[in-house]
C-alpha cells in the first residue's frame, strides 16, 4: 500500500511540476506572438534590413541618426576589434533592459569586442563607421532566443540605441 501510495504521489508531483512548466511557456507563447506581429511590422521605409555575411539567417533592422557620408572614412570594426560604445537597450514595449551609463564605468562607455555579444548586436556595431548613431531591432532569434537573460525573457526582440565612439584595437585575423 505505501508502495502504490507512493507512486502515486510521484506521479502527481511530475505532472504538477510539468504543467507548471506548461504554463510558464503558455505565457511565453503570447509574448513571443506579440514579438513576432512586431518585427512583421517594423517600417522598412524608416529600417533597413541587413544579414551579415557570415549568419544570413540573423537579419536585423537598422536606422541610422546620421549623416553616414561624414563617417564613410572612419573605421569600421571587425568581429575581433576592441570597441567603445555608448548605449540603451529596451524590449518593444519600451520597458529599459540596460544602458552603458549603469553597466560600465568611466564616460558611460562599453568596451568589448562585437564577437563577444550576441549576433544582432555583433552584426551592428561591424556594419557601423565610428561616429555613426542607429536603432537596431534585434528580432529574439538573432538575441537570446528561448533563453532568459537576467530581465530578459525569452522571445523577446531587442531594440538597442547604440553610438560607436571608438575603435580601441583594430585586430585583423591571423592567416
Amino acid at each position: 500500500m505505501k508502495a502504490i501510495n507512493l507512486i502515486i504521489a510521484g506521479t502527481l508531483l511530475i505532472a504538477g511540476a510539468s504543467s507548471c512548466i506548461k504554463g510558464e511557456m503558455d505565457d511565453y507563447d503570447a509574448w513571443r506572438v506579440e514579438n513576432d506581429k512586431y518585427v512583421s511590422e517594423i517600417d522598412l521605409e524608416e529600417y533597413q534590413r541587413v544579414a551579415p555575411d557570415w549568419a544570413p539567417e540573423n537579419e536585423i533592422f537598422i536606422k541610422w541618426h546620421n549623416d553616414r557620408s561624414l563617417t564613410a572614412n572612419n573605421l569600421v570594426p571587425i568581429s575581433t576589434s576592441t570597441i567603445k560604445t555608448k548605449y540603451e537597450l529596451e524590449n518593444i514595449n519600451g520597458v529599459s533592459l540596460g544602458n552603458s551609463y549603469t553597466a560600465s564605468s568611466g564616460d558611460s562607455v562599453y568596451q568589448t569586442v562585437p564577437n563577444a555579444n550576441i549576433v544582432g548586436f555583433w552584426a551592428a556595431v561591424t556594419m557601423m563607421h565610428v561616429g555613426d548613431s542607429v536603432t537596431v531591432i534585434i528580432p529574439y532569434m538573432s538575441a537570446y532566443g528561448n533563453q532568459t537573460r537576467g530581465s530578459i525573457t525569452p522571445f523577446s526582440n531587442l531594440i538597442y540605441r547604440i553610438k560607436l565612439k571608438e575603435v580601441v584595437n583594430f585586430e585583423r585575423p591571423s592567416n
